[in-house]
């Protein structure tokens, strides 16, 4: 039940196998009918949150572990059946009926590993785990940190508590109860993380859930990231995002969305791999309402290029509907910008937007020039070319010609959908070598910054990220060589090993 509060310019470093755990273990336990119990349970953390139907008892932050795995907390001792288990807080016992013979048992105790006011402090190499950290907190919590190498698995709440001036880098965040990172701050930098099956817990993903959440949050860059099987979306910005962006990454199966846009401003999605994302419990082949590879919620000046869209439940698209306004304005979609990205899709919508028909039909400004939302230069790959893969004035389902006559993709590219023309030659964790003299850069674009030159045969791996990306008519993948630099390589300089 390790706890630090650090002082200023302090630096952890854990050694191999270091563990920090939130959790007591378990030994001793009494028997009533069917039931074990275990007494002397005094902690009694903030609860919060919003839970999913049958799990009303999310909210609270105290955990219960068999051999590492939560069991799902109920809410009345009525409820407790195998794989469940209740906490009575004014007798201070738990209840199970599950056997612990044998077993692991441990319970949630403690808030946070690492939290305070101190500055320029550095935590890398360690595990923390089990922290009973209340939703919408994280059991790392500090500002101007940086938080690396780490793995930060099955705490309550969040994995990290997001802040000002924070690196949060090469990190593995997976299975935490309601999400891997959320919070506010300026001038953050989330890099080369694996952000995974986060949402154990079943918080709603309506709510707060998923992946990673950024709120009132400016000056982002979320780069080189795996953000996959969370149970909310891959990576979202909600309410007052300003001058961010999210590049390089890759998403998938996703709830909602690989990258959700809402009720921000001035944002650009770049280069990202979105693949099976954006699908809704409960709902198949989902309408646009309902999620999207790339969507945009009531969001100002959003760019979205040079994206690889595979066979999400819908491509990119928008909702315009009442949300109010914010610091910088109303929100709206507005001066939406989608060109140059790459969608293959089988069913639902490959692009478009729906709207309110509240306020006597405002929210359909979305489709009227002077909202200036426009889809330009996209190539699209579809089960049925001649689908009506595309929505517009009124929500109306339309065909590539009618979607061109309401002045998008005009320039846009249609691929028959037994084309080969989405790259496959290779595959995330593949090994590879140069076939050339091959530079290895920070984005798929011969413009961004240059890494290192690898000389002819050089060897290395797809990264998980991987690609394909298309940039200036090459198709590009991310690769770590195996003189420890990483970059975005071009295909015609690379063959598998």
């Amino acid at each position: 039940m390790q706890s630090v509060t650090p002082k200023t310019g302090d630096v952890f470093l854990g050694q191999p196998g270091a563990i920090l755990n939130g959790s007591r273990q378990l030994t001793s336990f009494a028997r009533s009918g069917s039931y074990y119990i275990a007494g002397g349970q005094t902690q009694h953390g903030t609860a919060g949150g919003v839970c999913l139907s049958g799990y009303s008892a999310c909210q609270y932050p105290e955990d219960l572990f068999f051999n590492n795995v939560p069991l799902q907390r109920v809410a009345t001792l009525a409820e407790v059946t195998p794989g469940k288990w209740y906490f009575d807080y004014p007798t201070a016992e738990v209840y199970f009926v599950d056997d612990p013979t044998g077993k692991t048992v441990e319970i949630g105790v403690t808030t946070h590993a690492f939290s305070g006011n101190a500055t320029n402090v550095t935590i890398k190499g360690l595990t923390i785990e089990k922290y009973a950290t209340p939703a919408q907190d994280g059991p790392i919590s500090g500002r101007n940190w940086t938080i690396e190498s780490n793995e930060i698995r099955l705490n309550h709440g969040g994995g990290i508590r997001l802040n000002s001036y924070q690196v949060i880098k090469s990190n593995y965040i997976h299975h935490n109860g309601q999400i891997g990172l959320t919070g506010a701050g300026t001038n953050v930098l989330v890099q080369d993380n694996e952000i995974a099956y986060n949402n154990t817990l079943h918080f709603d993903f309506g709510w707060e859930a998923g992946g990673a959440k950024f709120s009132n949050m400016t000056n982002l860059i979320v780069q080189g990231n795996y953000s996959h099987d969370n149970k909310g979306p891959g990576f979202s910005l909600d309410y007052q995002c300003y001058n961010w962006t999210i590049q390089a990454n890759r998403t998938s199966n996703n709830y909602v969305a690989g990258i959700l846009d809402e009720t921000s401003y001035d944002g650009t999605a770049r280069y990202n791999v979105i693949v099976n994302d954006g699908w809704y419990p409960g709902k198949t082949n989902p309408s646009m309402w309902w999620g999207c590879g790339i969507f945009n919620l009531d969001s100002t000046n959003a760019t979205f290029y040079g994206n690889t869209l595979i066979r999400n439940s819908n491509g990119i698209c928008a909702i315009n509907f009442p949300r109010g306004s914010g610091n910088r304005g109303e929100f709206l979609v507005k001066n939406l910008y989608a060109h140059h990205n790459i969608i293959v899709q089988d069913v639902s919508a490959a692009a478009g937007a729906v709207a309110s028909t509240a306020s006597s039909g405002y929210y359909s400004n979305v489709y009227t020039s002077s909202s200036n939302n426009r889809w330009t230069s996209n190539t699209y790959q579809l089960s049925d070319l001649a689908g009506s893969f595309y929505i517009w004035t009124g929500g109306s389902r339309v065909d590539d010609l009618q979607w061109k006559i309401y002045g998008h993709d005009t320039a846009g590219t249609w691929i028959p959908s037994t084309s080969t023309f989405l790259s496959t030659k290779f595959n995330a964790n593949q090994r590879l070598q140069t076939l050339i003299s091959a530079q290895a850069l920070s984005l798929p674009d011969t413009s961004s910054t240059l890494i290192a030159t690898e000389t002819t045969g050089t060897q290395g791996t797809v990264t998980q990220v991987a690609g394909p990306i298309r940039s200036g008519g090459v198709w590009w993948w991310n690769v770590r060589y195996d003189d420890g630099k990483e970059g975005w390589t071009q295909e015609t300089s690379l063959g598998a090993l």
